[in-house]
């Protein structure tokens, strides 16, 4: 048992048994410790520490949960797998004393269902420059960012609100948001909306306000769904990855450079006509309406390829992987957790 090494920093759940003499086994006892993350940058999407893009859940409650991402035994990648989850918020205790020498603890649980109602995203440090993983969240018809801790969570009462251009469309009718990295190769942090019938970007969030607030297309969005916007095709141009729910299809619309010679071309995601290759490739070819699928999750790469991956939440509650591909997605995955064990029927949100 002395070699045994913790699969993933942040939290790690050991469970031991005794066994006597004569063979018997106690029941298992529960040990709950974090590890210390790497003293290095956090990469896209891994709140964790271990370069692992991990998931968070607003589960039933209304509470943010953090799943990380499991690694293989050697780890040197990961598998595609969630880890035990640990909850992914709190806040400073308003009951300690200034002085802090009443023997209160200094952060306590968020308030329960803080986070109902409510749509969040992550892919990078985007606030503070401090090399730790930054949640994105919709709330209160506000756009926020909740800086992360480096331990996998995010205290609440450090949130910024992030300002938006007077063209840019009212938070509070955002019906999906996707952190996209720096898309646009200006150094900064930029998000892909879903309102409406349309499609937005802003760009430019430089830790007060986005820049600019662009609409990229103004149909048929109502039908479609973000799932990634990432560089899936390898040539160093972020593409974008949606859902057709009328066709039940994932499609990939990818992305041509900027004229500057740095970023995307936003214009190329307005039509399939317009995207760098002239068409939508077919990425996931059947079984992907909303129907089927409540949430879909794209992350960067968790199985050490260096393509973005897919996480998917079906309405039986099911939760299943899919590793992705340059220009399609194949195979039907790999179910990660069951609905006959549970499932994630109950699940707010995911991002």
């Amino acid at each position: 048992m002395s070699n045994a090494k913790p699969p993933l920093a942040g939290p790690n759940v050991l469970y031991v048994r005794a066994v006597d003499g004569a063979g018997h086994v106690s029941d298992p006892r529960k040990y709950f410790f974090y590890v210390t993350p790497r003293d290095q940058e956090d990469k896209p999407g891994d709140f964790t520490g271990d370069a692992l893009p991990d998931l968070m859940v607003v589960d039933a409650n209304g509470n943010l949960r953090l799943y990380p991402s499991e690694a293989t035994a050697d780890l040197t990648k990961g598998t595609g797998d969630l880890d035990y989850s640990m909850s992914g918020a709190y806040r400073s205790n308003p009951d300690k004393a200034p002085t802090g020498n009443d023997g209160k603890p200094a952060y306590v649980a968020a308030p329960s269902g803080y986070w109902k109602n409510t749509l969040v995203t992550h892919l990078g440090d985007v606030y503070g420059g401090d090399g730790l993983q930054d949640l994105i969240a919709v709330r209160e018809g506000r756009l926020w960012v909740y800086p992360g801790d480096g331990y996998g969570a995010v205290n609440i009462d450090e949130r910024q609100e992030i300002l938006l251009p007077p063209n840019a469309p009212a938070p509070s009718t955002f019906a999906q948001i996707v952190s996209a990295g720096d898309a646009t190769g200006d150094g900064k942090a930029d998000f892909f909306v879903k309102v409406g019938d349309t499609l937005w970007a802003l760009i430019g969030y430089h830790g007060a306000s986005v820049e600019q607030a662009v609409l990229v297309s103004s149909s048929p969005w109502l039908d479609q769904d973000i799932v990634t916007v990432q560089d899936v095709s390898g040539d160093g141009v972020t593409d974008l990855v949606y859902r057709s729910h009328s066709t039940a299809r994932l499609l990939l619309r990818n992305g041509k450079k900027a004229a500057s010679g740095t970023g995307v071309d936003l214009a190329s995601f307005a039509s399939s006509a317009a995207s760098a290759g002239g068409a939508d490739l077919v990425y996931g070819a059947a079984g992907w309406g909303r129907t089927s699928i409540r949430f879909l999750f794209g992350t960067p790469d968790a199985t050490g390829d260096g393509i973005p991956d897919v996480w998917t939440v079906r309405t039986d509650g099911a939760v299943r992987f899919y590793a992705g591909g340059r220009t399609v997605l194949s195979g039907s995955g790999t179910e990660m957790i069951s609905a006959t064990a549970g499932g994630w029927t109950g699940k707010l949100a995911v991002g």
